[in-house]
């Protein structure tokens, strides 16, 4: 599983946890389940503890799962696995994780050894099922990109674009040096521009990227892997490409978390 995936989940991850109705919706989960009382926590726990047990086991299992299922999810779907091959990799891993961490909550709950046999076969045919079904859901159901405030002003086009004919004006992917030309690729082509690649760049503002080389310079959002080559790197793109990463540049494609 590359890193590349692993940093892109905890990025979306990070933007689900900033959502009030993420925490919200976890709160009155785990009101329900402290009121109810299921798997026996409303005989032998008070209000206040099941409340507290509830909570911690809600939070826990739900943040991991998710991290786990997108880190999968991301890294299956780079390779062009199908939807229900990547659903049927994930929800083993995830059911896994939650077993293991309701198991560890319970030892420290109520002194129940997570090693028993019986417990855990117990705990696997409650939670599985549930680790299954929420994986499912977070492979199958489309997610919407994250969406700035109400206030934010909408973010402007790269001035470069306008430079392009209007059929090759799509998201930026790469900027190139071709001889005197600045190769433009983006998601709808690419065309050749005659200008510096610094001038370029200077007009790609508003498309966050960096150079990564002295010819080329990549959008953020198009890197979908990276690997090392020696004291180089190579960045590949979101159409397949293969961008090298020179010597120069290495630090800043580090602090940008693309390698």
């Amino acid at each position: 599983m590359s890193d590349t995936a692993l940093r892109l989940a905890l990025r979306e991850m990070h933007g689900i946890l900033r959502r009030p109705v993420v925490w919200q919706v976890m709160a009155v989960v785990a009101a329900v389940l402290a009121l109810s009382g299921p798997f026996g926590t409303l005989a032998s726990l008070g209000l206040g503890a099941r409340l507290a047990y509830w909570s911690v086991v809600v939070g826990v299992t739900a943040t991991s799962g998710w991290l786990v299922s997108l880190w999968i999810d991301g890294a299956l779907r780079r390779r062009g696995l199908s939807s229900l091959g990547r659903w049927a990799v994930a929800s083993l891993p995830v059911a896994a994780v939650v077993l293991i961490e309701v198991a560890a909550l319970n030892a420290l709950a109520f002194g129940i050894s997570p090693f028993a046999a019986e417990e855990l076969a117990s705990l696997a045919l409650s939670t599985v099922p549930v680790a299954v079904l929420v994986t499912a859901a977070l492979t199958f159901i489309p997610r919407a990109p994250p969406t700035t405030a109400a206030a934010d002003p909408l973010p402007r086009a790269p001035r470069l674009l306008s430079r392009l004919p209007l059929d090759k004006r799509g998201a930026l992917i790469s900027l190139s040096v071709q001889d005197h030309y600045v190769e433009v690729v983006t998601s709808r082509g690419r065309a050749l521009l005659l200008l510096r690649l610094s001038d370029a760049i200077a007009e790609a503002e508003g498309c966050p990227g960096l150079q990564v080389h002295r010819s080329h310079w990549v959008a953020r959002d198009q890197v979908s892997a990276a690997r090392r080559e020696g004291g180089r790197a190579v960045l590949t793109l979101a159409d397949g490409r293969e961008i090298p990463v020179s010597r120069t540049y290495l630090r800043a494609v580090k602090e940008a978390g693309l390698l």
